[in-house]
């Protein structure tokens, strides 16, 4: 695990992404909230990696740059990256079971599509498998949603599962973490930090 004095509090750092993110698009731009959104991901999964033995995140590009849905890349030992992965998308550690024949060298590979829009549609889903096709060295693929306010509409939904089927076959996660994934990850990081603040009065 890394030093307590390289961490930041990505909670306070970002509140403002937050609030940003619930404004409405006719008073923020389109690729400032995005942008923000990515920084925000970037900032709470960078702040939980420190806390961890194997993990490591990666931005690729800058916001709307063409990058195959990769936002974000994220690679570690296979079961600090379950861990997460259950995290972001509620799913137990035990379900996840499928990836461990796909790992490579012991390792697991992630890619993040960060969404900060209001809608997922049946057109996103096709797009995200897509990039999961386009991704053979990923094993984990989430359509990441950071708005709490976004819905995923029933042609979404139905297109998801028949996705999340084919893809498990062949030992790969395909599926979205809901903006209550990230924001476990951030209430997660308040407490280490308020731990660590606590044992160095004591």
């Amino acid at each position: 695990m890394c030093k307590k004095e390289n961490s930041i509090e990505p909670t306070d750092n970002f509140r403002s992404c937050k609030t940003m993110e619930s404004t409405s698009r006719n008073s923020t731009a389109v690729g400032d909230v995005a942008r923000c959104a990515e920084h925000r991901y970037l900032s709470a999964l960078s702040f939980h990696a420190t806390n961890t033995h194997s993990l490591e995140i990666t931005r690729p590009t800058i916001t709307n740059c063409p990058d195959g849905g990769h936002d974000l890349n994220i690679r570690g030992s296979i079961e600090e990256v379950k861990e997460l992965v259950s995290i972001l998308t509620g799913n137990s550690v035990e379900t996840l079971s499928f990836l461990d024949g796909n790992a490579k060298d012991g390792n697991l590979k992630v890619r993040i599509d960060v969404k900060s829009g209001k809608t997922i549609s049946g057109d996103t889903i096709d797009n995200h498998a897509a990039n999961s096709n386009r991704s053979p060295d990923c094993q984990v693929n989430l359509l990441a949603l950071t708005n709490p306010d976004c819905q995923v509409t029933p042609e979404a939904h139905k297109k998801l599962n028949l996705q999340r089927r084919l893809f498990q076959e062949t030992g790969v996660l395909v599926g979205i973490a809901t903006a209550k994934g990230i924001q476990r990850i951030e209430e997660k990081n308040k407490k280490y930090i308020e731990s660590n603040e606590s044992s160095e009065e004591e």
